[in-house]
C-alpha cells in the first residue's frame, strides 16, 4: 500500500472516530437533557411538597391553638383546690366545698350564697400512703365568685382548713401553664425588687412602676 493510501485509510479512520464521538456526544447531551428534565420536575414537587408541609404545620399549630383557647374557655369558671387531704370531701364534694369555701375565706367574700356545678378529685390513681394527695377541681356557678375566691385568697395570704395548708388555684390547660411558667424568674425578680405585677390571661404580665 503506497504512503498515499494509507494517509486517506488514516483519514477515513479519523473521521469515522469523529463522527463516533460527535454522535456519542450528542447522546450523552440528550441523557443529561432528559436527566435536567427529571430534576426540573423533582424539584419542583419538592418546592410543591414544601410548600404543603409548611402551610399543614401552619393550619396544626393554628388548629393547636384554638382547641387550646377552647379548652381554657370551658374552664373559665373552674378553679383547683391543692392540699387538701385525700377523701376530706367525703361523698358529697359539692356541698363540701361550698361549706369549705365560706369557712376559709370567710361569709363576708360572698354577696350570696356561693354555688358550685359540679366538684371532683383530679381524674388520677388514688396515691398511696404518704403520696401527695390529688387535687379538687370545682366548677362555680357563678363566675364572679372565682374572682372572689382569688382575690380573697390573696389578701389572706396562707390558708389552712384543719391544720393543712391549702392553697387555690386557675384551672387552666398544660399547654397554658407552660407558658406561664415562663414567666417565673421574671415574678422572682418583681417580688425582689417589690414591684406589682399581674398576670394577665392568657400569659401576659403586667409590671406597675409607680
Amino acid at each position: 500500500q503506497t504512503s498515499g493510501g494509507r494517509r486517506d485509510s488514516l483519514a477515513d479512520d479519523m473521521r469515522l472516530g469523529f463522527s463516533s464521538i460527535q454522535s456519542g456526544l450528542a447522546n450523552l447531551h440528550s441523557e443529561v437533557s432528559a436527566i435536567n428534565t427529571k430534576l426540573d420536575g423533582i424539584t419542583s414537587c419538592l418546592e410543591s411538597s414544601e410548600r404543603r408541609i409548611k402551610n399543614t404545620i401552619s393550619e396544626v399549630h393554628r388548629l393547636s391553638e384554638k382547641c387550646d383557647d377552647l379548652e381554657n374557655r370551658a374552664r373559665h369558671s373552674n378553679l383547683r383546690l391543692i392540699g387538701l387531704p385525700e377523701g376530706t370531701e367525703g361523698k358529697g364534694p359539692i356541698s363540701f366545698m361550698e361549706s369549705l369555701l365560706v369557712e376559709v375565706l370567710g361569709e363576708s367574700t360572698f354577696p350570696s350564697k356561693v354555688e358550685i356545678e359540679r366538684a371532683h378529685q383530679a381524674l388520677r390513681p388514688r396515691p398511696g400512703e404518704g403520696e401527695r394527695p390529688r387535687m379538687m377541681i370545682f366548677k362555680l356557678l357563678c363566675f364572679p365568685d372565682k374572682v372572689c375566691i382569688l382575690c380573697k385568697a390573696r389578701e389572706l395570704g396562707q390558708l389552712h382548713y384543719q391544720n393543712h395548708k391549702i392553697f387555690f388555684f386557675p384551672d387552666i390547660s398544660a399547654e397554658l401553664q407552660a407558658k406561664r411558667r415562663e414567666f417565673t424568674e421574671a415574678r422572682r425578680l418583681c417580688h425582689s425588687l417589690q414591684l406589682p405585677f399581674s398576670l394577665l390571661h392568657p400569659a401576659k404580665l403586667r409590671i406597675s412602676l409607680r
